[in-house]
């Protein structure tokens, strides 16, 4: 029955959406990176442990001690998932992260082989990469399933060691070249802000220089330890910018390839396919920390339910928040009447952290 009701709610949703979704089908480009499109796809991020091997500035973490559940209660889950996923008819995309996902080395390995045996299209690893040495390269190189490992970088040498550590930027390009060396596809995420905005074009050229495979950019939002650094956050003039760059440099050079499937990027141009996407919540993506709790996205930190105490159907056909954010009549501000609503909507998270309420306009959206 939740099945059913919240197949008949959603339905108007989905036909506003329909053309959107239909012209944003992304076709596989260059290097294997294949996209799906929102219908096709339900995406989990899964934070097995927040126990960290660095101390990153800008990093949303408020505590680095929750080591996770066991590797039963994780096996439990991750089961559950790929049932829910058969249910649905979606396919699955799963992104292991942490924390440091490597300070639990022998069980990611064990919740790959789990994955790759389920009905999972892609899994993403997402780590500071510090801890890939050559027997975990070796180990990565095994799972056909692997879309891409994800590390990350803030800048060029000086800029992004003063935000990850001194000597980050030297050690995570020979990490870089390590898993190049097998053949395993790499991405960079970048978190952008008013202290690094200036260094994007430069980061991308070194990184196709190096044969980074993609180059992906996140906003910085001020949450957890980094909720002091409010001085940090682009004015939405500053963000166009700097998604502008990111475009035109797009158009020209796929090294390395940019995607720019981020809220707000559709306004620079509706048309083109491979720029800009809806906010994820309510909509096919859900978080999970370490100790099972699930959030509507990780910068959302709000529980809506915990996995070992209630399932995934509850918290997806039930919750409220969840209700709320999908219907576009809820937004505020601009974002409410907004001709790109069917297409972007805004981060709801960056809403969220700078003005407390998360279905107010995004406020660095651009748009008069």
């Amino acid at each position: 029955m939740l099945e059913l009701n919240y197949k008949v709610r959603i339905s108007h949703w989905h036909s506003q959406c329909k053309g959107f979704f239909m012209k944003n089908k992304h076709a596989e480009d260059t290097n294997n990176f294949k996209e799906l499109s929102y219908e096709e796809e339900f995406y989990f991020q899964w934070h097995i442990t927040d126990v960290c091997n660095l101390r990153c500035k800008h990093c949303y973490h408020e505590e680095y001690s929750q080591a996770g559940l066991s590797i039963d209660n994780l096996k439990k889950i991750g089961n559950h998932l790929c049932d829910a996923l058969e249910k649905w008819q979606r396919k699955g995309a799963f992104s292991i992260t942490g924390g440091e996902p490597f300070t639990r080395k022998q069980d990611v390995f064990e919740l790959l082989n789990l994955l790759e045996s389920r009905n999972v299209e892609r899994i993403d690893i997402l780590t500071n990469g510090i801890l890939i040495d050559e027997k975990v390269a070796d180990e990565l190189k095994k799972f056909k399933k692997i879309r891409r490992i994800q590390v990350s970088l803030e800048g060029l040498e000086e800029t992004n060691d003063k935000i990850r550590g001194k000597g980050s930027f030297k050690e995570i390009l020979e990490k870089i070249n390590l898993l190049k060396s097998r053949s395993l596809p790499v991405c960079v995420m970048m978190t952008v802000g008013s202290h690094n905005k200036n260094e994007v074009i430069p980061l991308a050229e070194k990184l196709g220089s190096v044969g980074v495979d993609a180059f992906v950019l996140d906003r910085f939002i001020p949450e957890g330890q980094s909720g002091d650094k409010k001085k940090w956050v682009l004015s939405a003039d500053e963000l166009k910018q700097v998604y502008k760059d990111a475009y035109e440099y797009f158009n020209k050079s796929l090294k390395p390839r940019f995607l720019l499937y981020r809220t707000l990027f559709c306004l620079l141009n509706s048309n083109d396919p491979h720029i800009g996407a809806m906010c994820s919540i309510g909509n096919n993506a859900l978080t999970i920390l370490p100790n099972g709790d699930v959030l509507p996205c990780r910068r959302l930190p709000i529980k809506l339910g915990n996995l070992l105490e209630t399932s995934i159907y509850d918290i997806w056909y039930t919750s409220p928040l969840l209700w709320e954010i999908r219907n576009p009549d809820n937004l505020k501000g601009k974002c409410r009447n907004c001709e790109y609503i069917p297409a972007c909507r805004g981060c709801r998270a960056f809403a969220y952290a700078m003005t407390g309420d998360y279905l107010e306009a995004d406020p660095q959206c651009w748009r008069e």
